[in-house]
């Protein structure tokens, strides 16, 4: 379902599945890996010291993000909050994302808004657990999926 542009205060329901997080981490890599096996390379090799509990890959791709924050009403419920940007991914596992992008993110969370060829776009709630400047005009972020998000049924499009 496709997310861009949602208006500021538009909901959006999260299903907090973690298969369902996998099922879309596992085609988007897959997809780009059929498009160009050389776009995502290892990068566990010579890091002994990586605390992640996954493998993570260096894959470069854009996406969309969009600034979300928590429903006070529903737990699965996530309300947009202000305008997205386009990013650029710079790593990605089971686990989490790393991403680069122009402005900083005014919340704790995010959709990731991924395109798979052949299908519609995928959202993933990202939790954010870090960021930095990079330089004047960019920041990284790393922060782990915590779900798969699509519009409210019944809200307007």
């Amino acid at each position: 379902m496709n997310l861009s542009a949602p208006a500021s205060g538009k909901r959006l329901l999260v299903n907090f599945s973690n298969d369902a997080v996998l099922d879309v981490i596992g085609r988007v890599r897959a997809a780009h890996e059929e498009i160009d096996p050389f776009l995502i390379e290892s990068e566990d090799d010579g890091r002994p010291y990586d605390r992640r509990k996954s493998r993570r890959i260096q894959l470069r791709m854009p996406v969309i993000l969009i600034p979300v924050e928590e429903d006070h009403e529903r737990d699965d419920v996530m309300e947009v909050f202000g305008p997205e940007q386009i990013a650029m991914t710079r790593d990605l596992s089971s686990q989490g994302l790393g991403i680069l992008h122009d402005e900083p993110l005014l919340t704790e969370h995010a959709v990731v808004q991924f395109d798979i060829p052949g299908e519609p776009p995928r959202g993933l709630l990202y939790e954010v657990r870090w960021t930095v400047r990079k330089t004047q005009f960019s920041f990284i972020s790393g922060g782990r999926m915590t779900g798969i998000v699509e519009p409210c049924p019944g809200d307007s499009p």
